[in-house]
């Protein structure tokens, strides 16, 4: 049930983020700034670290997927990346912070 609402979190996560990209775009001058926030980077990075490795990699292969053909210009660049990111962050925290508990 839990992994159902990972799911519908990082659902929400990936429209939110769609939607700030949309809307907060800045203009200094002649030159536009778009910042886009990759809240759904950050909400796998956080369930690698609290939660398990293989709910992670699993919702990177979908998120990324997903992302890959929302904006695809290049396929599989964000998948690749968010699995990228994930396998990073695990073995990082499992070297730098032994004590989980």
């Amino acid at each position: 049930m839990r992994g159902i609402y990972y799911f519908l979190i990082g659902i929400l996560l990936f429209y939110i983020d769609t939607i700030i990209g949309l809307v907060i775009p800045m203009h200094f001058g002649k030159i536009d700034v778009i910042f886009v926030p990759h809240l759904t980077l950050m909400y796998l990075l956080i369930l690698t670290i609290y939660r398990s490795f293989g709910v992670a990699l699993i919702l990177a292969i979908f998120f990324g997927l997903i992302t890959d053909l929302y904006y695809g210009s290049i396929y599989g660049l964000y998948m690749f990346g968010y699995i990228l990111a994930v396998v990073v962050m695990d073995r990082f925290f499992k070297i730098f912070y032994k004590d989980k508990v």
